[in-house]
């Protein structure tokens, strides 16, 4: 069991800047000591895969997709779904019509105004995303009524409209705007524009990217308290916390488990713990051999020490997991019966399957910490007389490689948000496989089925029972191997205070700003 203090910290997890609980700091030191002058660097360990929020779904990419952009709806930290570029919403009696009504005057980054053309053009646009179009797959049509109003029209209720409309792969663009773009041969990508508390300032891949406060922000009593966001690329684990104790960045957002007990003892810096959802899992593609073998798959289960792999990725900061959900997740359900370790049981399955000479794989990372759990995957499974050889590679050419499924395996992790279905459908749906986020390519027809019920069905106990059913399921495929779930750590330094902490990787920088320290 995590300690209380982590406990409390969850209560702190926030997506919404105007409900959010901020860390370190009290309203009258903020009022008395705040500063808007001056740019906030934050040190990252990878770089974003893109700013085009239909052609992103990763934590990194959303650190600045939600600062340019914004949703027409937004999430507490309490899983209370509030306006936020809507203004109201209602519902038809028989769930399938939303009429929304948009905040008056909100105004894009070059000053044109939003309208309900530009929600149109969006929805329309994310629907045809292999990676976020999934969100809104239960939408049939949308209707503009003037500029202001207009409607979404579903097949079928839907439990998930208003919780998928909140998550950044569903931000509003401005359509003269991309349309003018990509009749110039140019991509959103490269030039993103929307209504956020950011402006876009540039992106020198591999090295940083920058944003700056927009001062015209629509929602006014959340206009960013600093003037700049400059989040450099640091992958060095060691080299990011050096930058730290050096003044180098203000925030380092990825902490590496062998210095939080360095940070918490420098006077001059903090450390923000917190529960979230976050999971690190080992996939197998089940498109590729020898993994379309379901023997195969139980035997990696068997094989793989997760405290190991807990120890050396984290320094056993976290928890190890059985399930395909952590258990701070909504819809997390405990599986029945896990895989354990077990080195013989394993021996014994690939014997079964016709490898027990083993066989040679590859497995696909994209960051330092991985790359040392996969170390930990890679000597366990020479114990069963197989072999993987372990490749790293940028987060941008890791996700396009999996997504096409260049991969035998990877490891690859997931933060879940408010909405079950926003999980169990990338993850695990037939019609995702691949950039939708169902990187194991798995395929089962029973699961598609539950998604939907537990998606659509206004009984919560059918809901549950549907949940409780798929990760049986799971278990019984050997869909992956689940690994760890980390506790959440952010530093910064002792005087920035602000910082929105989120248990689903939605961390708010709006906040953020220096205060005066007492002599």
């Amino acid at each position: 069991m995590k300690k209380i203090y982590k406990k409390l910290m969850a209560v702190l997890a926030v997506s919404a800047i105007t409900t959010s609980a901020f860390i370190g700091c009290s309203s009258s030191e903020t009022e008395s000591n705040a500063t808007t002058d001056g740019s906030i660097q934050i040190g990252i360990k990878a770089d974003i895969s893109s700013l085009d929020p239909h052609g992103q779904n990763d934590t990194v990419s959303g650190y600045a997709v939600r600062h340019i952009y914004d949703t027409l709806v937004d999430v507490t930290y309490d899983n209370k779904f509030v306006p936020k570029l809507a203004e109201s919403w209602t519902v038809s009696e028989d769930g399938t019509v939303y009429n929304f009504k948009l905040k008056e005057n909100v105004k894009f980054h070059d000053g044109s105004i939003l309208t309900s053309e530009d929600v149109k053009f969006s929805l329309e646009r994310q629907k045809e995303s292999a990676r976020v179009g999934h969100l809104i797959s239960m939408i049939k049509d949308i209707e503009v009524v003037d500029d202001l109003n207009f409607k979404i029209i579903l097949d079928t209720p839907s439990n998930s409209l208003i919780s998928s409309l909140s998550h950044m792969g569903c931000s509003i663009l401005n359509k003269n705007y991309v349309e003018k773009l990509e009749a110039e041969g140019k991509k959103l990508a490269d030039a993103p524009m929307g209504t956020g508390p950011y402006k876009f300032e540039s992106w020198t891949p591999g090295s940083s990217f920058s944003l700056v406060k927009n001062s015209d922000y629509y929602d006014v009593a959340n206009i960013a308290k600093n003037d700049r966001l400059e989040f450099k690329i640091i992958p060095e684990d060691t080299s990011r916390t050096i930058a730290l104790e050096n003044n180098e960045i203000d925030l380092m957002i990825g902490v590496p488990t062998i210095d939080a007990q360095r940070i918490q003892d420098n006077s001059d810096l903090e450390l923000d713990l917190f529960d979230q959802t976050r999971m690190e899992y080992f996939i197998m593609n089940h498109d590729k051999e020898p993994f379309d073998d379901q023997l195969v798959r139980e035997a990696m289960n068997y094989a793989i020490n997760k405290d190991d792999v807990l120890t050396v990725m984290y320094d056993g900061k976290g928890e190890t997991i059985d399930s395909y959900f952590t258990p701070v997740t909504i819809g997390y359900q405990e599986v029945e019966s896990p895989y354990t370790y077990d080195l013989e049981k394993a021996k014994e399955l690939l014997k079964e399957a016709g490898f027990e000479d083993g066989f040679t794989f590859n497995c696909y990372v994209s960051s330092s910490e991985r790359e040392k759990g996969a170390t930990v995957i890679q000597a366990n499974l020479k114990d069963i007389g197989v072999t993987m050889n372990i490749e790293m590679m940028e987060s941008s050419t890791f996700f396009d490689k999996t997504g096409n499924g260049d991969h035998d395996a990877c490891m690859t992790g997931w933060s879940a948000n408010a909405d079950p279905d926003n999980t169990f459908r990338p993850l695990f749906s037939s019609s995702t496989v691949g950039d939708g986020g169902n990187r194991a390519f798995y395929r089962n027809t029973a699961v598609d089925a539950l998604i939907d019920v537990a998606a659509t069905n206004p009984d919560p106990a059918a809901v549950v029972e549907a949940q409780k059913n798929m990760f049986e399921i799971f278990t019984q495929d050997a869909l992956w191997v689940p690994l760890v779930n980390p506790d959440g750590m952010i530093a910064r330094q002792a005087n920035l205070e602000g910082l929105g902490l989120s248990s689903i990787g939605m961390e708010r920088f709006e906040g953020l700003h220096f205060v005066e320290t007492a002599e």
